[in-house]
């Protein structure tokens, strides 16, 4: 097992800090001495949750809306010079019914999760480059790895964003800016806990949270977790017809 490493010290952004993975991660960075502005879009629950720490600083922040870039960087700047890192967490899930769909899904998910964070990278990009060491930490899934009955929007969005920071990191190698991909499983949050289908190797947002500090504090260029989902969800995908036929629709709506 590899030694346990902490972040300290720091000045991080973290999207979606009001619920699940990312409360309990700013919880996590903050708990190590790192200085940490949470943003989501609600200012109360944001405000509840600096209150759990002296070390964290809500800015309430609406991801899918591009007119609020220029304030939320400045607000940004009223609290630091500077981002040593920032966790683009923030996201949503809707599920496709095939029997009635809603088309308009697609789009609405597509601009929380992946234009969001675009635009959450665009607020942050000239804090980064003014750190000495800075981080970009991309919070994806392991709904990449195959697909899942439903899940056309949510895993569509996710896999563009894979895709996207795996190329960024290409073009940041020369302003030595790092760039990671974490990729969780299921992890219990308010958003999981609307599934109605099974979730194999469920963690608290707790645990999900300490092993993404813990892979932070390293700077891969990706870390997924648990390791035995991967590892069984990469062998099914070498067997699409196995997957797609039985697997996949043994996992939908019970």
């Amino acid at each position: 097992m590899s030694a346990i490493q902490e972040v300290q010290g720091e000045v991080i952004w973290l999207t979606g800090a009001s619920t699940g993975i990312g409360r309990a991660l700013a919880i996590k960075l903050a708990s190590q001495g790192n200085t940490v502005i949470a943003s989501a879009r609600g200012q109360q629950a944001l405000n509840e949750l600096a209150a759990e720490h002296d070390n964290i600083i809500p800015l309430a922040f609406d991801i899918s809306r591009e007119d609020q870039i220029e304030t939320v960087r400045k607000q940004l700047l009223e609290h630091s010079g500077h981002l040593d890192r920032v966790v683009l967490n923030a996201g949503t899930c809707e599920y496709l019914d095939i029997d009635q769909p809603d088309w308009t899904m697609m789009q609405r998910v597509m601009t929380v999760n992946y234009f969001g964070t675009i635009n959450s990278l665009a607020v942050a990009m000239p804090l980064l480059e003014a750190s000495a060491r800075p981080h970009i930490v991309g919070v994806v899934s392991l709904s990449t790895v195959v697909p899942f009955s439903r899940a056309e929007a949510y895993g569509s969005s996710k896999a563009a964003l894979q895709y996207f920071f795996d190329s960024l990191r290409v073009d940041l190698v020369k302003k030595n800016i790092d760039v990671t991909v974490i990729n969780p499983g299921f992890v219990k949050t308010p958003l999981t806990d609307k599934n109605d289908f099974s979730m194999p190797f469920l963690m608290s947002s707790e645990e999900a949270a300490d092993r993404m500090a813990n892979a932070i504090a390293k700077r891969p260029a990706q870390f997924d977790f648990p390791g035995r989902l991967k590892w069984i969800l990469k062998a099914l995908g070498f067997i699409p017809a196995f997957w797609n036929k039985v697997i996949a629709p043994s996992l939908s709506v019970k």
